[in-house]
């Protein structure tokens, strides 16, 4: 799902607002605090239930949904178990790796698992192109 920008609107119907996990590229090194949870926190209300983030400043994404997630009362949370990772030291292709075969929801956020997910480049065609050709080329059936 490409995006002009981390203020442009996540579209995702009521009917597809069951858990999913996430990815999203983006360079957040220019993005404010408050854009970042404002972002994180559509990502939760669609239903995000492991988001993993890539690109300049990443932890600061993945910090962003933590604090959406624990709000002011760490440990807790009244959302569940969300889960986070951030990729700042792998390439795009490697990230991507891990995002298509190792995030696991905790299953107190969704007990049936995710068969959903969304991968979110913020300004960059060229990311979009990637993560587009990259997905295919990991999720191509093999012929018997």
């Amino acid at each position: 799902m490409p995006l002009e920008s981390i203020e442009s609107p996540i579209s995702r119907t009521k009917a597809d607002s069951v858990p999913f996990v996430a990815f999203t590229a983006m360079d957040a090194r220019a993005v404010d605090d408050a854009d970042l949870k404002t972002f994180c926190s559509a990502l939760l209300e669609h239903g995000c239930a492991y988001l993993c983030t890539w690109g300049p400043d990443c932890e600061r994404v993945h910090d962003a949904m933590d604090r959406c997630v624990v709000d002011n009362d760490p440990p807790n949370s009244s959302r569940g178990t969300v889960m986070t990772t951030w990729h700042d030291q792998e390439s795009l292709e490697e990230a991507l790796d891990f995002f298509l075969s190792c995030t696991l929801p905790d299953e107190s956020f969704a007990p049936h698992g995710c068969n959903r997910a969304i991968a979110i480049a913020i300004g960059s065609s060229e990311w979009v192109n990637a993560i587009r050709e990259h997905v295919r080329s990991q999720t191509k059936e093999t012929p018997n």
